[in-house]
């Protein structure tokens, strides 16, 4: 069961429109590395994780991404709420804008819905773990785009909180395979499989 606080993990506070860098963070919201995306991974790949040390750590990462979920969401809206038409000309988001006006719609940079085709859910501990590093580093290095595209301090400030956070789940999954490997380790499991290796 989820408990919903209701604040954001870290504050948003933005007092200068910018679609033009909304219509680029919105990836963040529903892009190919997105904290949609990652949230369902995680949330997803629990049922299947042997043990339920790692089961708790994919749960709470999968549910602190619903919160960085949200805190995008808020950023993508604070960017575009109360345009002008001439804003979103000059801007380049009347594309957007025409489909979704403000709303917040979980999209790619490049326009491209998000698509559960982005996550990975294997059933497997070792695959989906490490699935879960290079989901984090992807992740780091979307937020590193973005800071070198903004100018915005308020916008960065949050950013900078994100990637933050982004480094640090890669460090819990990488402990976590560390652990899973020791125990798988101990039982043998990735010893020569006769029915799957060719001698």
């Amino acid at each position: 069961m989820f408990l919903y606080e209701k604040k954001l993990q870290y504050p948003v506070k933005i007092d200068k429109p910018n679609p033009k860098l909304a219509s680029v963070i919105i990836s963040q919201y529903g892009g190919p590395d997105g904290e949609l995306g990652a949230s369902l991974r995680y949330l997803s790949q629990r049922y299947s994780m042997p043990y339920p040390e790692l089961r708790g750590l994919l749960t709470d990462i999968g549910t602190e991404e619903l919160g960085h979920l949200e805190m995008i969401g808020a950023i993508v809206h604070q960017l575009t709420r109360s345009l002008s038409e001439e804003q979103i000309r000059s801007a380049g988001f009347a594309p957007y804008f025409v489909d979704h006006t403000a709303g917040v719609y979980p999209t790619a940079a490049s326009g491209f819905p998000w698509t559960a085709a982005s996550m990975a859910v294997k059933g497997d501990p070792i695959a989906d773990l490490t699935e879960d590093l290079a989901a984090e580093q992807k992740a780091r290095v979307t937020y590193d785009n973005i800071l070198r595209l903004s100018d915005d301090p308020d916008v960065n400030d949050v950013i900078k909180f994100l990637r933050e956070r982004e480094v640090v789940h890669f460090q819990r999954f990488g402990e976590a395979i560390q652990r899973l490997r020791e125990r798988l380790n101990e039982k043998n499991v990735y010893a020569m499989n006769p029915s799957f290796d060719i001698s």
